[in-house]
């Protein structure tokens, strides 16, 4: 426990430094976003999915710095695909490295062991919620289902998925900061209908188990 404690004091401090670091070099990061140069689309990819796998820097803010950069369907879509890609590196990373961190953790508490088997047991759905609606940090999600080996198709699928709505908020809410035109109500609204499909599809599908 005072691990997790210490690393989430450590994944707070570095979300507050970074967002720091961008209040105080916005003139520079509105700069770049005006230009029209695209030359480095490549270096920045890459440092998008560096930013995405690193635990405890808001993607909120990269992900609205792309959209405005980029606009609503390119900064999407990039905001998808690193992030997706940042997810499958941390899954791999954890997954061989310490594998044998999850039956040491799943021994010790019976309670973590029962939570732990419920989301095996329902490992697309819970991988799909939790990316959807994002109250548990994205990158504690990656080092749990590398470290507890949950299906790497499964883990991917969901990701992907589950990523969309969120990223294509991000990039929303910056192409929309950038104009000044603030139409939040339509952010909800997509958001709101994306949980309602993914609700409406899992209802669906138990009822046809049934």
């Amino acid at each position: 426990m005072y691990y997790l404690k210490v690393h989430k004091w450590m994944f707070a401090s570095l979300s507050v430094a970074v967002s720091l670091i961008v209040l105080l070099n916005a003139d520079v990061l509105m700069n770049w976003i005006n230009e029209d140069k695209d030359g480095g689309f490549i270096i920045v990819f890459v440092l998008v999915v560096i930013l995405a796998a690193v635990p405890g820097i808001p993607f909120g803010l990269v992900g609205g710095v792309i959209g405005a950069k980029y606009g609503l369907l390119w900064g999407s879509l990039i905001n998808i695909a690193a992030s997706t890609l940042a997810a499958a590196l941390i899954y791999f990373l954890f997954r061989y490295l310490l594998n044998n961190l999850g039956t040491v953790w799943a021994e010790r508490s019976t309670s973590f062991r029962k939570m732990n088997t419920f989301i095996k047991n329902h490992s697309f759905w819970s991988l799909l919620i939790a990316r959807m609606i994002p109250i548990m940090p994205a990158s504690l999600i990656n080092m749990y289902a590398g470290v507890f080996g949950l299906p790497f198709p499964i883990f991917i699928l969901s990701t992907l998925i589950g990523k969309i709505p969120i990223m294509l908020i991000f990039a929303y809410v910056g192409v929309n900061m950038h104009s000044g035109s603030g139409e939040w109500m339509t952010v909800l609204v997509i958001y709101a209908l994306c949980l309602l499909i993914i609700y409406a599809l899992y209802r669906l599908l138990n009822y046809k188990r049934r």
